[in-house]
């Protein structure tokens, strides 16, 4: 079974990681693979150069074996829709099955996003539950999930797609835009950097004088 959690990794932070190893813990996968985004669709691209989030992201992986970087995105035409990297995923590796990850806010968000409603044609979504998330799932997005909702995470084994798995996360109160202005600040009083980047990340950061103030 392959686990993926995309984004923009930028930075990449401790939400990300720790959000991401409860969950593939849960499920009972192996490994996790952090998939960066080239060109969100629904972002404006990152400011911060694609060679420096690949690196930061290789960084924040030497804190567990269990974290892998899978570029394949970067490497994909853009803008990156989900459900084409999916369906690449899915004829690359047809022996396989693949769990998405993603975050309770982005369920909320999902009818928004390029042929959502083919998403579990190629995957599982398991779902990253954040409390503190506020969100109304639409009734499209309810009759959707009806079908395909399951309870343990159990069934997310018994084949290789079309289910989705909401966890038992623990909520991760951190973002990277807040981190990107906490770095941007410089506060030697503010240890918000410190407490939700790794060190080598923090260090790159540091070297390569990314998002400080002009």
């Amino acid at each position: 079974m392959i686990a993926l959690l995309g984004g923009t990794f930028n930075p990449p932070h401790q939400g990300h990681i720790n959000a991401g190893l409860d969950a593939i813990n849960e499920i009972g996968v192996n490994k996790l693979g952090l998939l960066p985004c080239n060109v969100p669709p629904h972002k404006s691209a990152p400011e911060t150069a694609t060679k420096h989030r690949l690196a930061m992201l290789e960084l924040a992986c030497r804190q567990s074996s269990k974290l892998y970087v899978e570029p394949l995105e970067l490497s994909l035409p853009a803008p990156n829709y989900t459900v084409k990297t999916l369906a690449y995923l899915r004829e690359s590796e047809p022996d396989n099955g693949i769990c998405f990850l993603l975050g309770e806010d982005s369920l909320y968000n999902l009818p928004s996003w390029y042929e959502w409603q083919h998403l579990t044609e190629f995957c599982h979504l398991v779902v990253m539950r954040r409390p503190a998330s506020k969100g109304q799932i639409l009734p499209i997005l309810q009759d959707w999930l009806n079908t395909r909702l399951v309870d343990t995470p159990e069934a997310l084994h018994e084949q290789r797609f079309g289910r989705v798995y909401i966890t038992q996360s623990k909520d991760y109160s951190v973002s990277s835009t807040q981190l990107r202005n906490a770095l941007g600040q410089d506060d030697p009083n503010d240890n918000t950097t410190s407490d939700w980047l790794h060190p080598d990340v923090v260090h790159y950061i540091d070297t390569h004088k990314l998002y400080r103030a002009e």
